[in-house]
């Protein structure tokens, strides 16, 4: 198949916003439970969406568009009213807690099975979506043009975040106002895969 830039684009669009989502709510885990908590939720995570790509990869075009956005909406809906949640349950605090450092850097605390669940759920919804894209443009364009999309994105991503991590813009949000964005940017993309998996059921009646 020809290269097509626009599938490009469209895997480039799609990778750069999940995993903005997704290192969104890897840094809220991290800073409220721990970077140990956030790392091996990462990797969990990771894992999982390496089990359901590999499935996905074999039910290939079997599966209608329809039923993969009615997925997606459930685990996106279901995920970002989680992180809402956990905002409002959230009492802003009067003063930081106090944190063990050396040279700025924060000891890693013990692993917390909260934390680890919302890194790996985040990291298995966001990353799944990127499947499922990636999956949907290789089947009509090839997967060179899926894969160039996605590595970009990558690479973007990697760029905006050391860019982040330097400036040390998320050591100055409170840990409970990253579950606020990351709920919000999550429970908008799940609406906009729900109202498509409504569009595609009618279309399809």
């Amino acid at each position: 198949m020809a290269f097509s830039w626009l599938g490009a684009f469209l895997t480039f669009q799609v990778t750069f916003t999940e995993l903005f989502i997704a290192t969104t709510v890897i840094l809220a885990v991290g800073y409220k439970h721990g970077w140990k908590s956030a790392a091996v939720g990462s990797m969990v995570g990771a894992a999982a969406i390496v089990l359901a790509s590999a499935a996905l990869a074999a039910l290939g075009g079997r599966l209608p568009v329809s039923v993969l956005d009615w997925i997606s909406s459930l685990l996106l809906l279901g995920f970002g009213i989680f992180l809402l949640y956990g905002f409002w349950r959230a009492a802003p605090q009067s003063a930081p807690e106090p944190r063990q450092s050396w040279d700025g850097v924060e000891i890693a605390r013990p692993l917390n099975l909260a934390g680890v669940g919302i890194a790996a759920w985040g990291m298995f919804v966001e990353g799944l979506e990127i499947m499922v894209v990636w999956l949907a443009i290789a089947l009509k364009q090839g997967s060179a043009t899926a894969t160039a999309g996605v590595l970009l994105g990558f690479l973007v991503i990697a760029a905006v975040a050391a860019l982040l991590g330097r400036i040390g813009i998320f050591r100055r949000v409170p840990a409970r106002y990253l579950d606020l964005i990351a709920g919000v940017m999550v429970t908008i993309y799940g609406l906009y895969f729900l109202v498509q998996a409504v569009a595609g059921q009618h279309a399809t009646v």
